[in-house]
């Protein structure tokens, strides 16, 4: 296992935003929301077209983070949280990058936490995502 220091960034990734995978999200969480489906509903609600529910910005990872490397087993996802800003909608080119921001030893464990950052085509902040995984250095 390797963890680069602290500040360590990915190149940004750039995702163009469908409204076929919107869909898809939603439909794959059972929501209903028209807004989620419909162009003309998401308009009436006053965004230029179809929006992408919240929690679809997990879908939007960065490149791998240089240096960063992780065992395939023997992980834990300890925790995970979002901030959101401006809305992802259909045709929004989003660029995401992520972020070493804090790593801890705890006897065997390696706590990590990563930021991921997406931005739209017009530098607006669309979300933040953080989170934590833990390794056993003794499973390793």
């Amino acid at each position: 296992m390797n963890i680069p220091p602290i500040g360590t960034t990915s190149d940004p990734k750039v995702h163009t935003i469908e409204a076929g995978a919107i869909r898809n999200f939603a439909e794959a969480l059972g929501l209903q929301f028209p807004a989620y489906f419909s162009k003309v509903q998401a308009q009436d609600l006053g965004f230029q077209d179809v929006i992408a529910p919240p929690t679809f910005a997990i879908t939007l990872q960065g490149h791998a983070v240089p240096g960063l490397d992780l065992p395939k087993a023997g992980l834990i996802h300890g925790e995970q949280s979002f901030k959101f800003g401006d809305p992802i909608t259909v045709h929004d080119e989003i660029s995401v990058v992520t972020q070493v921001i804090e790593t801890k030893a705890r006897g065997p464990l390696t706590f990590l936490t990563l930021e991921t950052v997406g931005t739209n085509q017009h530098l607006r902040w669309v979300f933040t995502s953080t989170s934590t995984i833990i390794a056993n250095q003794e499973a390793l």
